[in-house]
């Protein structure tokens, strides 16, 4: 392939990677109220204009949903090309990152809630809590469940802590430095998450089998799974990064089979009940 070839397919990535940028800027400044120059305020909008979208209709917590995405996309981009021989592994210590991460997993306990089995749960385990925002999200959901949040990743706990007091919610959420494969509670939990896109392979082999024990009988495991576009160039992308955060990409049909070599019993593929890019494979105990 020719220099020229490359640089045409730059050109048209970047058009992607500033349009990004415009749109995330556009909407802190509808978000701040802050005075910008009324040429950058038009050109912002030319592009999101260009793009068909109407941000104009989204409330601020939306907006803000969208914001920290942005953020959230573009420091892991950065982070990539600063180091990127870096091993494979959740090692980032940014803020904007660890914080936007958190942000979204804030929707997955709806998203297992939509489950019939995991409707109603007294104890929670939530496995990479990160900076806790899902075991918070989990007590709004589970509103009698006592949950438990375990992490190996110090920088993420330490925000984690802070954002379960400033929920006030320390009487119900208990955090652990924790790996899953030292977990060792015993029919503790009628509910568990268990996100594959933070782990590795091996890592699930030898963690599933202590989830099993650690789940009481009835109790039923959500194992989550990133679902990748059907686009060649999206999937690659979606690819690199779980593998660079050290997690697995797997299927509907592997996530299955470790389950149930585990000991996991009705495994099945959960129906989709939310827009969101994460699939659930369900298992009982």
């Amino acid at each position: 392939m020719s220099f020229e070839d490359v640089m045409g397919t730059v050109m048209q990535w970047q058009v992607a990677g500033e349009a990004l940028a415009a749109l995330g800027a556009e909407l802190t400044l509808q978000q701040s109220g802050e005075d910008a120059p009324p040429e950058i305020l038009e050109a912002l909008r030319g592009v999101s204009l260009a793009a068909g979208l109407e941000v104009d209709d989204l409330n601020p917590q939306q907006r803000a949903i969208v914001i920290g995405l942005v953020h959230t996309l573009v420091h892991q981009s950065t982070d990539l090309l600063a180091e990127p021989a870096r091993t494979a592994g959740w090692k980032f210590v940014d803020p904007i990152i660890l914080d936007g991460w958190g942000r979204a997993s804030a929707l997955v306990p709806n998203l297992i809630a939509g489950v019939r089995e995991l409707q109603k749960l007294n104890s929670f385990l939530d496995v990479g809590t990160g900076v806790g925002l899902l075991a918070v999200a989990a007590a709004g959901v589970w509103p009698d469940a006592k949950i438990v949040g375990i992490d190996i990743w110090d920088p993420s706990l330490e925000r984690a802590q802070t954002n379960v007091a400033r929920a006030g919610l320390q009487d119900r959420i208990t955090l652990r430095n924790q790996n899953l494969t030292d977990l060792d509670d015993v029919d503790a939990f009628d509910g568990i998450w268990l996100p594959s896109f933070f782990m590795t392979e091996d890592v699930l082999i030898k963690g599933l089998p202590a989830l099993h024990r650690a789940l009481a009988p009835g109790g039923h495991i959500a194992f989550g799974l990133m679902e990748s576009p059907p686009n060649p160039l999206a999937h690659a992308v979606a690819t690199l990064r779980t593998v660079r955060s050290g997690g697995a990409q797997l299927d509907a049909k592997r996530a299955a089979e470790l389950l149930e070599d585990a000991g996991f019993t009705s495994v099945h593929e959960a129906a989709k009940t939310a827009p969101v890019p994460v699939g659930l494979v369900i298992g009982a105990k």
